[in-house]
C-alpha cells in the first residue's frame, strides 16, 4: 500500500477556496497547495505570506557575474591578448565595452531567472501525486482544490478531513504518494 501524500478537497467557488486557505493558515498548516482554473488575487499572499526573496536575490547576483564576465572577455581580448592601436585610443577603452558588458549582463540575468524559476517551482515536473485524485480532473475547468500535504508537521488526516467537512468542501479524498 502506497504512503499518504496529502488530503484534498474541492470547492465550487473561488471565494470558498479563499477562505477556506485563509482559515487553515490560521489553523497552522503551512504545507498546502491550490489548484484553481484561473488566478485568484490574494490567494498566493494566504499561501506564502513571506516575500520570495531568492528568485531576485539569484538575478541580480547573474547581472553582477555577467556584467563582470562580460567586460572581462572584451579587456582580455582587446589589451591582453591581441591588442591593437586604432587610432591612438587606449586598449581598455571602456565607452566601447559598455554595449557588449551591457548585453552580456542581460543574457546572464535572464538565463540565470529562468533556471532558477524553474529550479523554485520544480518544474519540470511530469508527475505529481495530486493528479491520482479524481477531483483534480475539474481544478483546471469549474472547480477549486486544496491539498494538505502529510510532510505538514500538523497533519492529522482525519481531523484535516473535519477541517474541510467545516469548511463545506464539496468533496474529501486522501491522496497516495
Amino acid at each position: 500500500m502506497k504512503d499518504l501524500f496529502g488530503v484534498v478537497a474541492v470547492f465550487d467557488t473561488a471565494e470558498a477556496v479563499k477562505n477556506a486557505a485563509a482559515r487553515l493558515r490560521q489553523q497552522g498548516y503551512r504545507s498546502f497547495e491550490a489548484y484553481t482554473p484561473y488566478p485568484i488575487e490574494g490567494l498566493d499572499r494566504i499561501m506564502h505570506p513571506r516575500p520570495q526573496r531568492l528568485l531576485p536575490g539569484l538575478m541580480f547576483a547573474g547581472a553582477v557575474l555577467g556584467a563582470a564576465w562580460g567586460y572581462w572577455i572584451q579587456y582580455w581580448d582587446e589589451a591582453l591578448n591581441y591588442p591593437l592601436n586604432v587610432g591612438g585610443r587606449p586598449y581598455n577603452s571602456w565607452p566601447a565595452f559598455t554595449v557588449g558588458t551591457f548585453e552580456f549582463m542581460l543574457l546572464v540575468a535572464v538565463a540565470a531567472g529562468f533556471f532558477g524559476m524553474l529550479a523554485v517551482s520544480r518544474l519540470p515536473k511530469l508527475y505529481h501525486p495530486v493528479f491520482e485524485a479524481r477531483a483534480f480532473v475539474r481544478a483546471s475547468r469549474d472547480r477549486f482544490v486544496i491539498c494538505i500535504e502529510a510532510s505538514d508537521p500538523r497533519f492529522d488526516a482525519s481531523a484535516v478531513r473535519r477541517e474541510f467537512e467545516q469548511l463545506g468542501a464539496e468533496q474529501i479524498e486522501e491522496v497516495r504518494a
